[in-house]
């Protein structure tokens, strides 16, 4: 499957079948977050994986966005690894760069069979505290992955997209 194709083919699954993440599956995910690129390559990003029955009932309890999946990736960030802007007071990478890790994942899941649903529907420091993520680290968003249900399909407005003239602001 050619890169677009795989863009196309991926939706935010919110259904997921009781089938377990083959381990060489799940750390064939979790290397192309850790390949992925981040900002002046401080790699400040840290994974949290969530796969034992009673790491998923504290997820589950703590947010609905877990969806019944078999492995959720929680994505988290180190301020004190991540690149500081000198140009800009206050503004850090450890979020995007959180970003960028997810969407590699997501793809690679993609590419493998998995389907993924990026989330982001919660209290941070509430979930945080829930699962037990070190004070080091940010929560950037959760990761869901296993394969999807029989029956699970992407939304009604998964595939509409602005028209190219509106997506791209200009040219200089």
């Amino acid at each position: 499957m050619d890169f677009l194709d795989l863009s196309r083919t991926r939706y935010s699954v919110r259904k997921y079948a009781a089938t377990p993440v083959e381990r060489e599956k799940l750390d064939a995910v979790l290397e192309a977050g850790r390949l992925a690129p981040t900002a002046t390559n401080a790699q400040p990003v840290h994974v949290i994986v969530v796969s034992s029955d009673e790491a998923r009932a504290r997820l589950a309890e703590a947010t609905p966005m877990a969806y019944d999946a078999p492995v959720s990736l929680l994505v988290c960030y180190d301020e004190s690894e991540a690149w500081h802007n000198g140009r800009e007071e206050g503004y850090h990478s450890g979020e995007m760069d959180a970003s960028i890790v997810a969407d590699e994942m997501m793809l690679m899941a993609t590419e493998l069979g998995l389907g993924t649903l990026w989330a982001r529907g919660y209290k941070t420091a509430d979930l945080e505290r829930a699962m037990g993520v070190p004070e080091n680290l940010t929560l950037a968003c959760i990761l869901d992955l296993g394969y999807p249900a029989e029956d699970s399909e992407p939304t009604a407005n998964h595939a509409t997209r602005k028209p190219m003239g509106e997506f791209v602001a200009c040219e200089l």
